[in-house]
């Protein structure tokens, strides 16, 4: 991957900013911000740690999307103005967009990606090519708080996430594992009750970043690994044209596929709430 732009030099921007340098996912980083000076000291700041953490990556600023140039992917950081986290603002912001974009992948990063897909997706962008993050935030929340209840390392757990987050939280029965064994089967309640805590918190800009990254990482590779996202459901679970989170097949610089889970009754019943209350909000 040559180029990444990331809009907003705020906390998640720079944060994602050095991350993505540090780890040379891309040969080129731009931090775009109307405030330009802010965009040029982060990006600075960020070259200047790249001796000491051992990476050469281009750092660079521009005061607008237009002025950083073609790129492979955009990255909505910071909520800008209009903020695109509500429909109105998300039309508008994708509007603008739209001529520097091109062909590249539209990536929200921020804990409210939902608007925004939708917008890029009835704006003519193809759902392959515009997708949030933030489930990866909430689903390692999910792993962290598990292992609290089950006395395990995280590392250890796997989980599918579907749904609206924080709210609208569904882990599919069964996909929650610890070692290769069903959470299930060790703990009756271990999973509503991780659900119940990470749905009174929305991520920080650290692990927003961190997911970000994660996302970025996968579609940077040839087949990346089944991650979920925000993506626009078309036909999947028996919803179409609204933006929920779903677990997905990354790689090639493309969403290549929304992986379907088996659901009982009860997750069916609250994916389907999710989709109601998703598409009530406009």
């Amino acid at each position: 991957m040559d180029t990444i732009v990331i809009l907003g030099a705020g906390e998640l921007g720079a944060t994602l900013a050095y991350r993505l340098a540090a780890r040379e996912i891309c040969r080129r980083v731009v931090l775009v911000d109307p405030d330009l000076g802010k965009a040029q000291g982060k990006a600075l700041d960020i070259l200047q740690a790249g001796p000491i953490g051992g990476f050469d990556t281009r750092v660079e600023a521009a005061a607008d999307a237009a002025a950083a140039g073609t790129a492979e992917v955009f990255v909505v950081g910071d909520p800008p103005e209009p903020d695109p986290s509500a429909a109105a603002g998300a039309h508008a912001f994708v509007r603008a967009l739209l001529p520097a974009l091109g062909r590249g992948v539209l990536l929200a990063a921020g804990p409210h990606p939902h608007a925004l897909v939708e917008a890029a997706v009835r704006a003519g962008v193809p759902r392959s090519r515009a997708l949030g993050s933030a489930p990866t935030a909430y689903a390692a929340a999910l792993r962290r708080s598990l292992g609290v209840e089950l006395g395990a390392s995280a590392r250890r757990i796997e989980l599918a996430l579907l749904g609206w987050p924080p709210g609208h939280l569904v882990v599919p029965q069964g996909s929650a594992t610890l070692g290769g064994v069903p959470v299930e089967r060790i703990s009756a309640t271990a999973t509503s009750r991780a659900i119940a805590a990470v749905r009174r918190r929305v991520p920080g800009p650290l692990a927003l970043a961190a997911a970000a990254t994660r996302v970025l990482t996968a579609l940077a590779g040839p087949r990346g690994p089944v991650l979920s996202v925000v993506a626009c459901l078309d036909g999947e679970y028996g919803h179409r044209g609204v933006a929920l989170a779903a677990p997905a097949l990354l790689g090639s610089g493309r969403l290549a596929s929304v992986l379907e889970f088996p659901l009982d009754p009860v997750n069916r019943v609250a994916l389907d709430s999710a989709a109601q209350a998703r598409q009530e909000a406009g």
